[in-house]
C-alpha cells in the first residue's frame, strides 16, 4: 500500500472527531491536518463524545485514546457502536500489550500507536475514511 503525504491528504467536506483527555493531542492532531480541509473537533471525555453522536452531530471518522477518566476508550467505543456501527474509531494509544491492548484490538476498528506521526496519521486514516 502507497502511504500519501500530508499535501495529497485530502479531506475537504470531512469532519474528524478526536478523542482525548490531553488538549495537546488534539492540538497536535488539528496541526498535523490543517491543511487537509478536514474540519477537526474535540471532546475531552467519552461521555462528551457519546453527546456529540447521540446528538447527530455529523462525523466520517473518530480518534480516540484509550486511557480517560471517567470512561476509557473501549467503553465508549462500544456505547457509540450501538449508536453508529458505521462510523470509524481508530485508537490513539501508546499500550502494544496487555489487557488494555486486547480491549483496543477488539473494540476498534484500528490503532495508531503513540508516538504520532503525520504519516501514520494519514495512512490510517485514508484506510478508514468514508469516501
Amino acid at each position: 500500500m502507497k502511504t500519501k503525504n500530508l499535501q495529497q491528504a485530502d479531506y475537504k467536506g470531512k469532519v474528524i472527531l478526536v478523542v482525548d483527555d490531553i488538549k495537546l493531542n488534539y492540538v497536535l492532531v488539528k496541526a498535523i491536518l490543517k491543511n487537509t480541509g478536514a474540519e477537526i473537533l474535540w471532546a475531552e471525555n467519552g461521555y462528551k463524545a457519546i453527546d456529540l453522536v447521540d446528538s447527530k452531530q455529523h462525523l466520517d471518522l473518530i480518534l480516540m485514546d484509550y486511557n480517560m477518566p471517567g470512561i476509557n476508550g473501549s467503553e465508549t467505543a462500544r456505547i457509540i457502536r450501538k449508536m453508529n456501527d458505521q462510523l470509524p474509531i481508530i485508537s490513539q494509544t501508546a499500550q502494544k500489550s496487555g489487557e488494555q491492548f486486547l480491549n483496543i484490538v477488539r473494540d476498534y476498528d484500528d490503532i495508531i500507536f503513540k508516538p504520532l506521526t503525520p504519516e501514520k496519521l494519514i495512512t490510517k486514516i485514508d484506510l478508514h475514511m468514508p469516501h
